[in-house]
């Protein structure tokens, strides 16, 4: 399949699987006396990997560093890594918690000054 369709069935765009193809993340094949690149389902597979190892926090370098040899890895060493990648996700989540939190307390208080403004005026 040529690039078009691979971005089609992956959400990646053409320019991304080609950024990708230079971090060395996933590799088209160029066929003899074609200039295109040719994909199959191995790179289907490996851009929707990297879709959801990024929603699950990893960064390019992280997936490039601690991913790519994922079948190589042992359980335990892969058990150490989704277990740190979730606790970094637990502790971005708190964040998000507390400033969530800030927001409803500063909305409420807008609230309440404005429906005061109101009765005021």
């Amino acid at each position: 399949m040529f690039i078009s369709e691979l971005s089609a069935r992956t959400g990646f765009t053409p320019d991304t699987i080609r950024f990708y193809e230079k971090m060395k993340l996933v590799q088209g094949v160029r066929q003899q006396r074609q200039s295109h690149r040719q994909y199959d389902e191995s790179h289907v597979a490996a851009l929707l990997q990297i879709k959801f190892a990024k929603a699950m926090g990893f960064t390019l370098k992280d997936i490039q560093e601690k991913l790519s040899d994922w079948d190589q890895l042992t359980e335990a060493e892969k058990q150490g890594i989704l277990t740190a990648q979730l606790k970094k996700m637990d502790e971005a989540a708190a964040e998000i918690n507390q400033v969530r939190a800030y927001l409803q307390k500063k909305i409420a208080r807008l609230s309440e000054q404005t429906r005061s403004n109101e009765l005021v005026c």
